[in-house]
């Protein structure tokens, strides 16, 4: 190599790849920190693409660019290779090969290269009826939100999140919207279970959206033929209504094929966020699987803000010790906690929620969440997942004293 200090490859610029240089920064960690990113854009606050609706104005992209920055970003103590995915990996010989055409060689690497959409159609598609999209990057907002801007029909595949997020925008902007949920009953049952669910689904409707389940859904789903990768021509716009899959995700993990990793879910590491058996490659944030602190024996993936930000923090941590930097005696703890809003809607969810057997209502009625509900969901007994859905605080203590209880167990 060119220089004595030691390399350390990032690969990912989201909030997980940032927060493992941060704390390889904390560290002093004497070496060159490259962070590689397939977007030309520094850290932003990606679950902030969702949230908000913009004036109508010809710097859209920069508009929402700046309103999602993230604190940190800026920070110029690491190399920042934007623009530039990694094709490839050989995790032997510590060599990546870019999408540039070069090769990197690195002393240490951090694997946070994140998620894509999933979608039903390839990676892009247009049919006669509608313009395909989905939704993970700033260019990906300022198309959908420019489209949004014109208050047209709007199609929407899923009721997760990223869904129920565009749904409850897409109505600011005053357009008629479809969501199709051809597998649940309802908006985040896989968490919430049918009987909140399927309330959650009426207020849907109740506020304007054509909300569609199981076969009523199938029939409409488009399974567009791939023609295209990004916008379509601008000729579309008047003749297409926009059809927006949210879906899931996939984690991006096919450039290290070949290595001999568990790649069956993401990258599979242990508690430390270690990648086995190298001891030199660590993992974090939407792409890693590790063992979960929450039920003994398996495995999680997350896909949440919190999770990358503990994720990346630690492997960043765990990489500095195994160059001698310091020490880490504490394994993965992540507490899971997320939060969103739906037409005014606050839906806070804690635990593990999935893993339960019971639910039993604290507060409220649950087919009245607009009214405010809190349940507790069990395992044999004991509360493992907490979720509170209401457009006050009426029972936010009651809420945070759960939490305290969760959080002791």
């Amino acid at each position: 190599m060119a220089d004595r200090w030691p390399h350390i490859a990032v690969v990912g610029s989201g909030i997980a790849g940032l927060r493992a240089a941060d704390a390889l920064l904390k560290r002093e960690v004497d070496a060159r920190i490259v962070v590689f990113g397939d977007e030309p854009h520094r850290t932003y606050n990606r679950p902030g693409l969702t949230k908000k609706r913009y004036p109508l104005s010809d710097a859209l992209e920069s508009t929402i660019a700046e309103d999602v920055r993230v604190k940190g970003a800026e920070n110029d103590a690491v190399t920042w290779r934007l623009g530039t995915a990694v094709r490839s990996a050989d995790l032997s010989g510590r060599t990546l090969r870019l999408s540039t055409g070069e090769t990197f060689e690195y002393d240490a690497l951090v694997i946070a290269a994140g998620v894509r959409p999933r979608t039903a159609s390839g990676d892009g598609g247009e049919c006669a009826l509608h313009t395909h999209r989905t939704l993970r990057g700033l260019g990906d907002a300022r198309y959908v939100h420019q489209r949004l801007q014109a208050s047209e029909k709007v199609t929407i595949t899923g009721a997760g999140f990223v869904a129920c997020e565009l749904a409850s925008l897409a109505k600011e902007y005053g357009c008629e919207v479809l969501m199709l949920e051809a597998l649940r009953r309802g908006p985040f049952e896989s968490l919430l279970g049918e009987r909140l669910a399927t309330a959650l689904g009426r207020r849907l409707v109740q506020h304007g959206i054509t909300f569609l389940t199981g076969d009523s859904a199938k029939e409409l789903l488009c399974a567009a033929e791939p023609s295209h990768v990004g916008p379509p021509p601008d000729r579309s716009l008047s003749d297409r209504s926009l059809f927006i899959e949210a879906i899931g995700s996939v984690p991006n993990v096919e450039w290290l094929d070949g290595n001999g990793l568990d790649l069956s879910d993401g990258v599979r590491v242990d508690a430390y966020m270690r990648v086995s058996p190298w001891d030199n490659v660590f993992a974090a944030g939407d792409v890693a699987r590790y063992p979960d602190p929450w039920t003994a024996g398996s495995l999680t993936r997350r896909e949440f803000w919190k999770n990358a930000i503990d994720t990346g923090d630690l492997a960043g941590r765990s990489l500095a010790s195994s160059l001698g930097y310091g020490s880490v005696t504490s394994p993965i703890g992540y507490f899971p906690s997320m939060s969103t809003e739906v037409l005014g809607l606050r839906i806070q969810i804690a635990g593990d929620p999935r893993t339960s057997d019971a639910m039993e209502v604290v507060c409220g009625d649950p087919d009245e969440p607009e009214q405010g509900v809190l349940v507790a969901y069990l395992r044999d007994g004991t509360a493992v997942g907490a979720a509170y859905l209401d457009k006050g605080a009426r029972y936010n203590s009651a809420y945070i004293k759960l939490l305290r209880s969760l959080r002791e167990r």
